[in-house]
């Protein structure tokens, strides 16, 4: 790396200076790339060098995933330092902080610890059960959840950015809705996303709960503050009310989660809510070279938020021995067929030349728009790739269903997994299981009892039966497994499990899926790969099961080597050393649905701003002036947002040149 040991100690003075700030409140502005994970794994680090005990500390970051791998971070470099204390960290979602207190306080009112419902649980089992009960259809039951959602985020009904469906929902629907809900949740001991963290915030303002006595907590450290919504910062100021000593760090040029009730004024006003809070500020770029940077300046300068924090983001690699500038293409193309095809070939030139697929981010702002044209032109061109998350095994039926047996293998007191095995076999439809929770409910039964305990006669009967009984056959094969056991054990036996409960097709996807996975694997480390968010962490899953095993990982056992293509959200946390961004039209993005807002045009801005910043050597910027939409080939007009990236896109029929591509290859060689 050219980056010269002056530059690293330069930065880490400053990174060092936030870790060490002894103030009650911190805020640490650190934009992308600039070492806001090494503060916090330095700030956890001080903290236990100083005498706090390891449980008197808690981290959260916004999501599963950034937790998981936070709490990696903060474990090795604690290891690293030779200080212990660093594995006994709680390292979590505020959501889970959020029960782990409730939960200490006995006010868990669920039959077990309840789940958080992940999206597809919540399209495929809540949402889905409520349509059928209300009789609504799919757009109308995730508008009438959303508008509660709204509620349990901002703790206000229609709050000012959430936009009302049309027609508005009826005091009907909310009285549906909060029927549904209630006993609904407690039959399958779970809850939606955002109302865990109202209750304890509820509680404490209320005086029923006091975490601090709970949980002797006395340093909270936020990572990506600027994602959380208003409960969330109620939350957490309740903490600092309580005597916490919170620690926030995060960007609101990276604030993208309004659809969430985020804001970027939550970080922007930390400093004026509380006035003796220390204050720092990382702007040297460690990930991305100079021409990245630049572009993804001049976009967030022409489309800052109000009372955006002053900052400019610096490439460290510019002062780097030897300096390297980078690259960033802007394109345009007559049609998106082209622009597809370019991308393609570009990403087969750069594999040809020597770089790994797994180098190469594809980012979309709208996946039904742009997917297709670049799926066929990726397999014309031979490219290997990767889909968006949603299309992959584990977001199957019958993924979702080996994922369930294991759940149940590690903990047999997970409802919502008994609820996956009855209802994701071939054949079964909602109405049925909608029909046995209004069973249980109506006549007082737990609803993990009906699967292993006598059922109670003439209940249940016809199909709810004959599909009851199935279930619990399925639950009695696999309450014999151990979490220990290993994939060789059991691998047969899922493969006959799923044959009977799908097809032999579904069988061969499972087959396939784990063909690589080593046979030692134990269950939980199976649950664990099957669950996981991203490959990073089925990678991390592998490398400890091949450290249990007392060797390394095998070569090629790792991530697939194959381009990765998602979401511009999605790629939230992740680089990549070259990032195509496909499709600024403006009709795409920021399109037709965000363009009557001004907020949420800023915040499209905001989400290319985080898509340039993905990339460390090499970004290319892309859009057609003619493409098919709805059926029609129509005339598109650029993004608003290509007079502000730095450039002048030129006209392209072709992918990266020969020459481009050693160009972009010889500076990647020196990252």
């Amino acid at each position: 790396m050219p980056i010269t040991n002056a530059q690293i100690r330069a930065a880490k003075a400053i990174q060092d200076a936030a870790a060490h700030d002894q103030s009650p409140q911190v805020r640490l502005v650190a934009g992308p790339g600039t070492g806001k994970s090494f503060s916090i794994e330095e700030r956890v680090c001080w903290l236990l060098r100083n005498g706090v005990p390891a449980t008197a500390i808690a981290v959260v970051s916004f999501t599963r995933a950034s937790s998981v791998d936070l709490r990696g971070r903060i474990q090795t470099y604690c290891s690293e330092q030779g200080q212990a204390g660093g594995d006994n960290v709680r390292v979590s979602t505020l959501h889970s902080l959020a029960l782990r207190i409730l939960r200490m306080a006995g006010l868990l009112l669920y039959p077990a610890d309840p789940l958080v419902l992940d999206n597809w649980e919540l399209e495929n089992i809540f949402d889905a059960e409520f349509a059928h009960t209300a009789d609504v259809g799919k757009r109308r039951r995730e508008e009438i959840r959303r508008e509660h959602e709204a509620f349990w985020n901002t703790g206000a009904w229609s709050p000012p950015n959430y936009i009302a469906p049309d027609p508005p929902i009826t005091d009907a629907e909310r009285a549906a809705f909060t029927a549904f809900h209630g006993p609904r949740t407690q039959t399958y001991s779970c809850v939606l996303p955002g109302e865990i963290v109202r209750q304890c915030a509820d509680h404490i303002f209320a005086g029923t709960l006091d975490p601090v006595t709970l949980t002797h907590l006395e340093h909270l450290i936020v990572d990506e503050y600027q994602d959380l919504n208003p409960v969330d910062q109620r939350f957490v100021d309740h903490l600092i009310a309580k005597g916490v000593v919170v620690f926030v760090s995060g960007d609101d040029d990276q604030s993208i989660y309004s659809f969430r009730y985020a804001s970027p004024a939550g970080i922007q006003t930390f400093t004026q809510r509380y006035v003796t809070a220390g204050s720092h500020t990382l702007t040297e770029c460690f990930r991305c070279t100079p021409a990245p940077v630049a572009a993804s300046n001049a976009l967030i300068s022409a489309y800052g938020s109000p009372n955006r924090i002053a900052k400019t983001l610096q490439s460290l690699y510019g002062g780097a021995a030897p300096p390297l500038s980078g690259t960033v293409n802007r394109w345009r193309f007559y049609t998106a067929n082209e622009e597809a095809k370019a991308v393609a070939d570009s990403c087969r030139g750069l594999i040809a030349a020597g770089l790994h697929p797994r180098d190469i981010l594809i980012l979309l702002s709208n996946q039904r728009e742009l997917l297709p044209g670049l799926r066929k032109a990726m397999d014309d061109a031979g490219v290997p790739f990767e889909p968006p998350r949603a299309e992959t095994f584990i977001d199957s039926d019958s993924g979702r269903f080996v994922l369930a047996m294991v759940r149940l293998v590690c903990n047999t007191s997970d409802y919502v997994a008994h609820r996956l095995v009855l209802g994701l076999r071939s054949g079964v439809g909602t109405g049925t299981c909608d029909a046995i929770a209004m069973a249980v409910i109506n006549n007082g039964l737990n609803y993990h009892d009906i699967f292993y305990s006598p059922l109670p006669p003439n209940l249940f009967k016809g199909r709810s039966l004959n599909v009851l009984l199935r279930a619990r056959q399925i639950c009695a094969q696999v309450s014999d497994w151990l979490p220990e056991d290993t994939l060789a054990q059991h691998k047969a036996e899922i493969s006959s499990i799923v044959t009977s409960s799908f097809n032999d097709d579904a069988a061969q996807a499972w087959q396939q899926y784990a063909q690589n996975l080593p046979p030692e694997m134990n269950i939980k480390e199976l649950r664990d790969w099957l669950w996981a968010d991203t490959d990073e962490q089925q990678t991390t899953v592998l490398e400890q099961v091949y450290a249990r095993l007392g060797g390394g990982m095998p070569t090629g056992a790792g991530l697939p080597p194959k381009v990765r293509v998602m979401t511009m959200h999605g790629a939230k946390g992740l680089s990549a050393r070259v990032a195509f961004i496909p499709g600024l039209e403006d009709s795409i993005f920021p399109g037709p649905w965000r363009s009557p807002y001004p907020g949420l045009v800023l915040e499209a801005a905001r989400l290319l701003y985080v898509s340039i910043t993905r990339a460390r050597a090499a970004c290319v910027m892309s859009y057609a002036t003619r493409r098919m939409l709805h059926g029609q080939i129509r005339t598109m007009p650029p993004s608003r947002f290509a007079t502000s990236l730095g450039g002048a896109f030129i006209q392209r029929s072709t992918g990266l040149q020969a020459s481009e591509i050693t160009q972009i290859l010889g500076e990647i060689a020196q990252l």
